[in-house]
């Protein structure tokens, strides 16, 4: 799953974009062997459209790693988000009163067309292909009967291209007791990693579902939940296709749509891009001489922190301790309060979360947002995961640089249980109560809160 953000994702839009400017090319030669002069498509139409698809890609989801999509699905998304280029580039002529060559513009929209469908196509066929070799898999358990285990089983054996992969079956049949089946899959998760439990459609489920949902979430894994009978759940349910079955997911998060993942990804761009280009650069410069004038050693601190779905990243801070034990890896000592080793233009820092500030740069690289929950360290987040309860959900959001729970109160060292426990429910809470107005409000709390030393912070 990294390796496809990080790494296949750019390099699809890349080439996607490359296709564009190579439309643009070709309509001019195309237009030259019709014996007209040559005339290029204007370089700001050029530039808008290949600055504009992988904008509109990455905030409509083209992008997503949708394994049950087939190709069609792409083709009518890439179809409207053309579409959508088209009428924005049609309205920029308009209103610029550009003289531009009717034919030399119809030429580029639709070479520009077909190309796409072609790069969408070799995209689609190069995933399905190295999903077939099994690499870019998706882990999943199952928990049901035997019937409906085959069933799905077989859908994924005649499907290998959508790269899910069933590490595990939970035969409730062979179970002594529904409660020891519960108990294995608590077992089988303390050992085995998994992104995804598939719960089928059993005798007394219901009474079931939610020890079932306590242990996976526990372990951080999501619920898919098996319907066939409707009028089992009286609420109305989100029901969507999943291979052979109509599932539902057990946990509402606001987040895990479209619509909230584009307002919030585009505010973070934004918001740190803003913060970044007005406020950081001159306030780096502050920092680095206080740094340098406190103690030896660089400027920056960079760690190891847990961030969505658990994958790792080096989360950046400006340095405010002496050089110590503590290591880039995410292994070291917890800071304490009136700690010895935070340096006298650290402590300052700390108080006015100012030694954040790097973290912005995180957003832009899509590790972190700009509100959610806060990362730990690599040791100190696999110890409290441990103890806590529902503490892995957390991993369902990207971390943030503040969150529901640092305004509240609830932020600093993780020696006190109790008080993490409920850094953890208010984390929670904003997962599956997300607005982008609580995003805003907790940004003006953080500013209230450095404004007046109050963070909170040691």
């Amino acid at each position: 799953m990294k390796r496809y953000t990080k790494v296949l994702v750019p390099l699809f839009a890349i080439s996607e974009m490359i296709a564009i400017a190579f439309a643009a090319y070709i309509a001019m030669y195309i237009r030259q062997g019709l014996g007209s002069p040559s005339i290029m498509v204007p370089e700001t139409i050029l530039f808008i459209s290949v600055a504009l698809w992988p904008l509109l890609g990455s905030v409509t989801g083209y992008y997503k790693d949708i394994r049950t999509r087939k190709f069609f699905r792409s083709f009518v998304h890439l179809t409207i988000q053309w579409y959508v280029i088209s009428f924005i580039l049609l309205a920029y002529l308009m209103l610029a009163k550009m003289d531009v060559s009717r034919l030399s513009f119809s030429l580029f929209l639709i070479l520009g067309y077909v190309l796409l469908i072609i790069s969408g196509r070799i995209r689609h066929q190069f995933l399905m292909k190295i999903r077939t070799r099994g690499m870019n898999q998706r882990t999943i358990g199952f928990f049901g009967y035997e019937n409906q285990h085959s069933i799905f089983n077989l859908w994924l054996h005649d499907n290998p291209s959508f790269g899910f992969q069933l590490r595990y079956f939970i035969n409730i049949n062979v179970a002594e007791t529904l409660e020891s089946s519960v108990k294995e899959l608590e077992q089988l998760l303390s050992g085995h990693h998994f992104e995804e439990i598939l719960v089928g459609n059993f005798e007394k489920r219901r009474d079931l579902l939610t020890n079932i949902v306590d242990v996976a979430e526990e372990y951080g894994c999501r619920v898919r939940i098996v319907q066939e009978i409707e009028d089992v759940y009286t609420r109305q349910l989100d029901l969507h296709q999943f291979g052979p079955f109509q599932v539902f997911s057990v946990r509402e998060e606001p987040l895990s749509h479209i619509p909230a993942k584009i307002f919030k990804r585009t505010f973070d761009v934004v918001f740190s891009s803003l913060i970044l280009l007005t406020i950081y650069w001159w306030i780096h410069v502050i920092v680095c001489v206080m740094i340098k004038f406190s103690s030896k050693g660089p400027i920056f601190f960079k760690q190891k922190r847990i961030g969505k779905n658990g994958i790792e990243f080096y989360c950046y801070k400006f340095r405010t301790m002496e050089m110590n034990g503590s290591t880039c890896e995410g292994k070291g000592d917890i800071t304490k309060q009136a700690d010895p080793r935070i340096t006298p233009s650290g402590a300052f820092l700390r108080k006015t979360n100012i030694d954040e500030l790097p973290q912005f740069i995180n957003v832009l690289l899509g590790d972190m947002s700009v509100i959610g929950p806060r990362p730990h360290m690599l040791e100190e987040d696999y110890k409290v995961a441990e103890v806590l309860k529902k503490y892995r959900i957390r991993r369902f959001v990207r971390p943030g640089i503040s969150g529901w729970a640092q305004v509240n109160g609830y932020r600093g060292g993780t020696e006190n249980m109790g008080l993490m426990q409920k850094r953890v429910d208010h984390d929670i809470d904003y997962i599956e109560s997300w607005t982008p107005w609580l995003d805003i409000k907790i940004i003006y709390y953080t500013i209230l809160q450095m404004l007046t030393f109050r963070t909170g912070a040691h």
